[in-house]
């Protein structure tokens, strides 16, 4: 029987698609014959095929409101990318469908595949040339997957591998081919062990399924397919099918029909086809599928007023006949061109900021008339979501159909730190991390977890790192110990209940994690890391209440993105627990986790692919830039281009044909806004080859009005986050009561007071101290207290004469000082080593030094009460020479710089002879009541230890004793009066030493030129 010539129709791009199908449908212009508007039931004859599921829902709401009772059977409506065994009930010989691989399982077992494969390379062989590590092979396994599916939809058989010949190659993809054609093996016969294919295998088979199905009943119901450019072959015989079924028809989405006929020709041409053309797909559909001409296809409505398919098609028209731009004038109206683009804006933005701030102002000035739409068209997922934010600024919600990946959802978050803190054996970062997380409860309420918390990070978290594992976390809460720490500190003032509840939390942590902590060495079975991963994840948000609904949908992809690995544990590589923490965000990012649905939302974000068939009233195309739109031509790693085109693989340009089709398609809204930021990341971007293009068609002057139009969004923008002017900032000088200001200070902050007195304020009027860093390795300041305490307590354990084995002694003091810091393997190394070298020095130096001493006070403490007893000074000297022929010689050890007798003579510096007017008032203990005869640094450097006077050489030590105690009175009788203020950086050009209490006292902000500026 001879095949009908095919019925084919198209609908513009500027004409809603769906409603105008619905309509087209309903009125009996698809098919003939069939004109069910007034037949309820007679519509639930016919099939329709559409691209997606999303325009499968937007038909059935369109056909029940067209409907004169509002009610009606829809018909059978099968998205393309989906066709499944129900829709072969009648299909003889395939009742029995094969199972799909699940996606999961495969990129496990291909993974596994290519992690085998490279560690049986050698290194002379390429391995170096082969990304390791579990994101590697997963992405490595993900192009392979692509591959795979690319040679099953363009039905080219594995067996033309043999026809690319070693050697005409880089050696890379010798290699790579070699891999193929072990793959090539590999992997059927692992898919005829599970009785299972590939899942685009298994679609084209159910496709073509159902066009025999179709050709088998001729005389069948109504069948329509729409909206398809038939891109994959299986689709494209399944259209073919429709067209000539007598009661079948083909609805084409903006065939180009002012396209000419030469240049649509060369679109198809065996010698240089154009495949990143939008019309590509279409043209290749008609010639080699439908073997009809482009002048067979009838349209189902005119352009709309507005239309831009003129212009597009110039705009977008092949390169080989761009020079008919010249002539564009005379073939086309300049009133058409004007028209085309008199409600299209453009925003230039400055940034990926403004850009998103700009369309979220254009999205919300949609919503000031009742019932018009807009929608967000982007790829650039990070530009989507940045809009969605921005909206919040206006309370307004929009439904983003992408969603987000699971990897990035809350719950997603909450699994990849959990395998985080595990395999980095709850070191306190990722730790804080996740017990400050919302789906984190380890069985408590959330008030009660976020008290213990805050006891648990104060307790062991902040400063240096407890040992690993939960014995670890544990013990460093039972042996927390708070008087051992200055009673200023807040950790000393920790009561009995709250260290409890700590470590009921450390319990609960460790009980929790347990099963994964277990696995932390070595390398174990993916099935075994998964089933403790899913238990540890489970224990550790155990007595959650119910979260918001977004969270539980999250929750639920959770669970069964954690199901699916299960299923495909068996065939996945076995891997240490840091490699498994490492892969997850991969496994988990390729399951999106959608919102729930927004009923009558009336603005969208939607990703390229989700747009077709979709119609607003106000579209924005954005994220315009090369390399976004269109994406950048993607390298695959196992192919090269030649390999390809030796296969007969499409052309990577395919994808570009396919972007330029969403484009065109997308251009067709009444209201267009096309957006792109001049700068990404602060570099400069390429406007997009469609942007380009459709520029130079459009002419200067015209382009430059759509561009001012667009800057109106940009003002908004910017008048939304402009502030009014404010007055520049003063320097901080709070002035407390008398009575708040503190009446005692060691001689180190008489220093602080002189050059920063707001440190004072904040410290002790305030009582602020600042926190140690969540596992804060140890620093200059813990070196430096480790040498101090190490040459004290050898001073004071050897006062007079030193020992016949000095540098042992002084070593033995060393080893105890510095036993703190072997958790900190490298900086205790780096630091030990120095401490040795500098035993020897500074036993040579002692040497000499102790011919001039009677006795040695080292670390002892003092203080000095001022006349009135209205103030206390007080201080620890590091240490007092009561010297032979009289006096006292006073020595500070330096491990930084040490300062001048200059800043000394000047007051900045005025530990030294603050110490000696103490020692010469009495105030050390048992130390004679003498007055200091020298004052020294002794700095102690890697290379040398060096002495520096801190008298100038026109002044003696006790008389600098006394001019320092004197200011110092003069100091405190200053700050005694009430108007007198706490200043910020009193002397700035010191402020290097300083720093705690800067965010407090908003330095940054007053300092910016005039009084502040340095």
């Amino acid at each position: 029987m001879s095949l009908r010539a095919p019925r084919l129709l198209t609908i513009p791009s500027s004409v809603p698609f769906l409603p105008t199908l619905a309509d087209a449908l309903l009125d009996g212009r698809l098919v003939e014959g069939f004109a069910p508007r007034h037949d309820p039931l007679a519509l639930a004859t016919a099939t329709v095929f559409l691209p997606t599921r999303r325009a499968g829902r937007l038909l059935a709401e369109a056909l029940r409101q067209r409907m004169p009772s509002g009610v009606t059977l829809l018909p059978r409506i099968v998205p393309l990318g989906d066709v499944d065994e129900d829709a072969l009930a009648f299909a003889e010989g395939f009742i029995d469908p094969p199972h799909a691989v699940p996606q999961t399982t495969r990129r496990l077992a291909l993974a596994n595949l290519v992690a085998r494969w490279r560690s049986l390379l050698r290194g002379d062989d390429g391995r170096v040339a082969v990304a390791s590590g579990p994101g590697a092979e997963i992405a490595l396994a993900d192009a392979l997957a692509l591959l795979i599916d690319e040679m099953a939809a363009q039905e080219v058989p594995w067996e033309k591998l043999d026809v690319l010949v070693p050697g005409e190659h880089d050696a890379y993809w010798d290699m790579a081919l070699d891999f193929l054609k072990i793959a090539r093996e590999f992997w059927p016969a692992y898919l005829a062990g599970e009785k299972m294919v590939d899942a685009r295998v298994r679609n084209d088979r159910l496709v073509d399924a159902e066009a025999e199905r179709l050709r088998a009943i001729p005389d069948g119901g109504p069948v329509i397919a729409a909206g398809s450019t038939g891109s994959m072959p299986a689709t494209a015989r399944l259209l073919a099918a429709v067209a000539h079924l007598p009661r079948g028809c083909v609805v084409l989405p903006g065939l180009d029909t002012h396209l000419d006929e030469p240049s649509w020709a060369a679109l198809t041409e065996a010698e240089a086809p154009a495949p990143s053309h939008p019309q590509y797909g279409l043209a290749l559909l008609l010639a080699r599928h439908m073997r009809v001409g482009r002048e067979a296809v009838l349209s189902l409505s005119p352009p709309a007023p507005h239309g831009r398919e003129v212009l597009l098609s110039e705009a977008l028209r092949p390169v080989a006949s761009t020079e008919a731009w010249a002539s564009l004038d005379s073939r086309v109206g300049a009133g058409e061109i004007d028209v085309a683009l008199e409600a299209v804006c453009v925003i230039e933005a400055e940034d990926s900021r403004e850009e998103a701030l700009s369309i979220a102002v254009a999205l919300r000035e949609v919503l000031e008339t009742p019932g018009r739409t807009g929608a967000l068209i982007t790829p650039d997922r990070d530009l989507a979501r940045r809009v969605t934010a921005e909206l919040l600024r206006f309370e307004v919600a929009i439904d983003d159909s992408a969603g987000e990946p699971l990897s990035e959802s809350a719950p997603g978050r909450f699994a990849r730190l959990v395998a985080d803190v595990c395999h980095q054996a709850l070191a306190p970062v990722p730790l804080a991390a996740l017990l400050r997380h919302d789906l984190a409860r380890f069985g408590l309420e959330r008030t009660v977890l976020d008290g213990s918390v805050d006891a648990l990070e104060l307790m062991v978290l902040r400063g240096p790192r407890p040992a690993g594992g939960a014995q670890g976390l544990i013990g460093a809460v039972t042996a927390f110990d708070p008087k051992t720490f200055h009673p200023s500190d807040a950790r000393y003032r920790l009561g009995e209940d709250v260290r409890e509840r700590a470590g009921d939390l450390a319990a609960r942590i460790g009980s929790a994690l347990e099963p994964l902590l277990a696995l932390g060495q070595g390398v174990h079975a993916f099935a075994a890391l998964l089933d403790a991963h899913a238990a540890a994840v489970q224990a550790a948000w155990s007595g959650l209440d119910a979260g918001s609904e977004a969270d539980q949908i999250a929750l639920d992809v959770l669970m069964e993105a954690f199901r699916q690995m299960a299923e495909g544990a068996p065939a996945a590589p076995d891997m240490t627990l840091a490699d498994y923490a490492a892969a997850l965000p991969l496994l988990l990012a390729d399951k999106p986790v959608r919102p729930p649905l927004l009923a009558d939302e009336r603005l969208r974000i939607l990703g390229p692919l989700e747009a077709r068939l979709v119609h607003v009233d106000r579209v924005v195309l954005a994220g315009l830039v090369e390399q976004t739109w269109p994406k950048a031509v993607r390298s695959d790693p196992w192919l090269s281009r030649p390999m390809r085109a030796a296969l007969g693989l499409e052309a990577p340009e395919r994808r570009i044909g396919l972007s330029a089709h969403d484009f065109a398609q997308a251009c067709g809204a009444p209201e267009l806004i096309l957006s792109r930021p001049r700068k990404l990341g602060g570099a400069p971007t390429v406007p997009s080859r469609f942007l380009q293009r459709l520029a130079a068609v459009s002419g200067e002057a015209r382009w430059k009005a759509a561009m001012a139009r667009g800057d109106r969004y940009r003002r908004l923008a910017r008048l939304i986050d402009e502030d009014p002017p404010a007055p520049r900032l003063a320097r901080p000088e709070p002035a407390p009561p008398v009575e708040l200001r503190p009446t005692r200070l060691s001689v180190t902050e008489i220093e602080t007071w002189l050059r920063d007195p707001y440190t004072i304020y904040a410290r002790h009027v305030l009582r602020l101290r600042p926190l140690d860093g969540l596992d804060e390795a140890p620093g200059a300041a813990e070196r430096g207290n480790a040498i101090h305490e190490a040459l004290g307590a050898f001073a004071l354990a050897f006062p007079e004469a030193l020992p016949a084995e000095a540098e042992a002694a002084l070593l033995a003091q060393g080893r105890a000082a510095f036993a703190g810091l072997e958790a900190f393997p490298a900086e205790y190394a780096l630091w030990w080593a120095r401490f040795e070298r500098l035993a020897g020095r500074y036993i040579a130096w002692e040497r000499i030094r102790r011919t001039q001493a009677r006795r040695i006070f080292a670390e002892v403490g003092g203080r000095l009460v001022l006349p009135g007893g209205r103030f206390t000074l007080t201080g620890r000297a590091d240490r007092i020479e009561q010297l032979k022929e009289g006096g006292l010689a006073i020595l500070d050890f330096k491990t930084g710089q040490s300062p001048t007798a200059k800043q000394v003579k000047a007051g900045y510096s005025p530990q030294l002879p603050l110490e000696a007017a103490i020692a010469a008032s009495g105030g050390f203990q048992d130390v004679p009541a003498e007055p200091a005869g020298a004052l020294t640094y002794v700095k102690l450097g890697i290379s040398e230890l060096r002495e520096g006077n801190a008298v100038d050489k026109d002044e003696s030590a006790a008389g600098l004793a006394a001019s320092t105690r004197e200011r110092l009175e003069q100091l405190v009788a200053a700050f005694e009066n009430p108007t007198r203020g706490y200043a910020s950086l009193a002397r700035p050009m010191f402020r290097g030493r300083f720093g705690d209490y800067d965010h407090l006292a908003r330095v940054k902000e007053w300092s910016t030129g005039g009084e502040g500026e340095e």
